[in-house]
């Protein structure tokens, strides 16, 4: 691909930069789109609120909808092609300086966007931040960011068990099911004392928090992707009803399910 430098005439909203971070979002509108190929200075992260389109990389194409979260390495060339019209991307930009200042690497940015669960459900704290923007949105921005970087580091450090990878891919590909303790115990053929004694010390939290993430992260893009009412949404996702969806959905996004929707 034949790389230039990007021209962007879409508008960019919200931005707030601080030692090195700059967190903001960029609104596409129909008929003024420069989509050449590209590169960014810096590592960049980008959350794709609503919209989409299609993205070309050096050995990959592919289409991105609503809640998709991409990670670009710092000058690499891609070309983003938006089709669906509003779209808007909630975007992190990193500095030499703040990756150097806090000892991150390219290689835990990846990893977080692409390995960690909170990562969607962060970005969209950190736009709800970039709404509230008060004197204390920079500082709380950092704070997310930081925490998504510490759990994936973590995570990473320890050596994992292969009954906890078992387990992983279990808890997530038969997300919909209520799977218990005993459930659990038989799938991997691990005792349920061992699963009890070790869960929090290799997921960061509790089996019921792990699963309410799950759902919430396969929620959002339902809601946004999808037709169904959020009393469908709720119940496709494994919650008793709207009521109790709600309170989880804004708990870990900073959002009510309707004003996500609405965005």
């Amino acid at each position: 691909m034949e790389n230039k430098t990007a021209q962007f005439s879409s508008e960019i909203t919200d931005n707030r930069y601080f030692e090195g971070l700059t967190a903001g979002t960029t609104s596409y509108q129909k008929g003024i789109i420069n989509d050449c190929v590209h590169s960014h200075d810096n590592p960049t992260i980008c959350f794709m609120l609503h919209g989409g389109g299609v993205e070309k990389r050096s050995r990959s194409s592919y289409e991105r909808n609503a809640c998709d979260l991409r990670f670009y390495h710092a000058e690499e060339p891609h070309q983003s092609i938006i089709k669906v019209f509003p779209s808007k991307c909630v975007n992190l930009d990193l500095e030499e300086k703040f990756l150097r200042q806090y000892e991150i690497s390219e290689t835990l940015l990846n990893l977080s966007v692409n390995k960690n669960l909170d990562a969607k459900l962060l970005m969209l704290k950190i736009h709800s931040e970039l709404l509230v923007n008060d004197s204390l949105t920079n500082s709380s921005i950092k704070i997310l960011f930081l925490s998504m970087l510490d759990q994936t580091k973590s995570s990473n450090r320890l050596k994992k068990p292969e009954w906890i990878t078992k387990l992983s891919e279990l808890l997530n590909d038969r997300w919909m099911e209520t799977l218990n303790l005993d459930d659990l115990a038989t799938n991997l053929k691990v005792h349920p004392v061992t699963i009890s004694k070790h869960f929090t010390k290799y997921f960061s939290c509790t089996l019921g928090e792990y699963m309410r993430k799950v759902k919430i992260e396969k929620s959002i893009s339902l809601i946004k992707n999808s037709q169904l009412s959020l009393t469908e949404i709720a119940l496709q996702c494994g919650f008793a009803d709207q009521s109790h969806f709600t309170r989880n959905f804004k708990k870990l996004t900073g959002f009510l399910p309707k004003n996500f929707r609405n965005l």
